[in-house]
């Protein structure tokens, strides 16, 4: 294979790592803090690239390229398996998904360079044009609908996975191993067809995903207007109930005031007071309790309150929500829902004395909301600082909180100190 421009081929091949490295780190979540994490990712990058940089200007592209799973793929699958906060089938798709996208985009160049006859300087070209192309993608139109994917779709990834890593697979065998394609003319048209297929079956599988995507929200959906709707029934009901003891005490009135006639006219001052407290105690009971203007979100906190209040739960409520939202109601109101129901779930597993719930929300300088209650021992936070689940079939309502800040960019942590559960949220 005579290459004039093999150099300028080389030097688009080490440009290549570093695009690679780029597009992966956009869709990429670490588990750690972003200190944490560059601290460990600036030295690995640097041993990593300055490693294979070496072993490309010192041996050339063909030899780094029979060893590219070696010194290129393994090191940097096992550094960020390390600090990946999704660790499953999600890690391995974007990993391989990255990957086999570069290596198309060489494979293709490389080969429309060897149908015009070119000497490499076509191949280097193209490739230099290439890579902006696939940067601005990755950043414009790629980056949040991919993440937004890898929160809300929680199964496929492994398939998806496995056929990536199939297709990472026979690139790199058909691109590079044993020699170059270049001079296995014979392997052309199976390379050609692996090429056209990729793309259909990435198009298939984003396909899938994000049916898989619309499907969850719609569930999501579903699931806040049946919330809501039972929240407004069951005020209703209270505010039913309230009226029909209204109209009970309003027909009581008139005989209450008689007696109280009777017992004044009598001279028994002490008597008349005392019953006049106890007609102002059921009338006190009367009363609808009001937390917010808001229709909905009062609902919801007057249901989850009254529960908390049965469970004989000591209950501090600070409520001061602004006349106008930054936020949907109905995605508020989920929030509301899903902590407050958390909260009692963990209160119901705690003995009489030591069931606190204290719920804070302020409307300025900006939305604040804090709900704290005392945990249990089983309690913990997994490595992404989320919680983790105690029981089958509880944590959904974390998962729906932490997609309720991703989507409105809002600041989320949870915290355990001193034996409290303190969920933290700011927008």
């Amino acid at each position: 294979m005579n290459l004039r421009y093999q150099n300028l081929i080389d030097w688009s091949t080490s440009l290549s790592m570093f695009v690679v490295v780029a597009i992966f780190l956009m869709l990429f979540e670490p588990r750690y803090s972003r200190k944490r994490y560059l601290l460990s990712l600036i030295p690995f990058m640097t041993l990593w690239m300055g490693g294979n940089l070496y072993i490309l200007l010192a041996y050339g592209i063909e030899e780094q390229g029979k060893y590219t799973l070696l010194t290129t793929t393994l090191p940097s699958l096992l550094y960020f398996l390390a600090v990946s906060k999704n660790r499953g089938g999600r890690f391995f798709f974007t990993f391989c998904l990255v990957d086999t996208a570069m290596i198309w985009v060489m494979m293709v160049t490389g080969l429309i360079d060897y149908a015009v006859g070119g000497e490499g300087l076509v191949n280097f070209a193209l490739r230099l044009a290439s890579f902006p192309v696939m940067l601005l993608v990755a950043w414009r139109f790629v980056r949040r609908p991919y993440l937004a994917l890898l929160h809300s779709v929680s199964r496929g990834w492994w398939m998806f996975a496995a056929m990536t890593g199939l297709f990472y697979l026979t690139l790199t065998i058909l691109g590079g191993i044993p020699t170059n394609l270049r001079l296995r003319p014979w392997d052309m048209p199976a390379a050609v067809m692996a090429l056209i297929l990729l793309p259909l079956t990435y198009a298939t599988m984003f396909t899938v995903l994000r049916q898989q995507d619309e499907l969850f929200r719609v569930r999501e959906r579903q699931r806040i207007f049946e919330l809501q709707v039972s929240m407004m029934e069951r005020r209703a009901s209270e505010l039913h109930e309230a009226e029909d003891r209204i109209r009970v005490e309003r027909h009581d009135l008139r005989h209450r005031l008689l007696a109280i006639s009777a017992m004044l006219r009598q001279g028994n001052a002490q008597a008349a007071l005392d019953y006049i407290g106890s007609s102002q105690q059921a009338l006190d009971d009367t009363e609808v309790e009001r937390y917010c203007a808001d229709p909905a979100l009062n609902a919801v906190l007057s249901s989850y309150f009254r529960q908390a209040k049965e469970l004989g739960v000591r209950l501090e409520a600070h409520i001061d929500l602004p006349a106008r939202l930054p936020v949907p109601t109905a995605a508020l109101s989920t929030v509301f829902a899903n902590a407050l129901e958390n909260m009692i779930h963990e209160m119901r597993k705690l003995p009489g004395e030591d069931r606190r719930m204290v719920c804070k929300c302020i409307g300025s300088p900006c939305l604040m909301m804090e709900f704290s209650n005392p945990c249990g021992r089983d309690a913990r936070l997994g490595p992404d600082g989320f919680p983790l689940p105690t029981d089958a079939g509880h944590g959904t309502g974390t998962r729906s909180i932490a997609a309720f800040a991703e989507k409105y960019q809002a600041m989320c942590s949870f915290r355990i100190e001193d034996g409290w559960f303190r969920l933290r949220l700011a927008l």
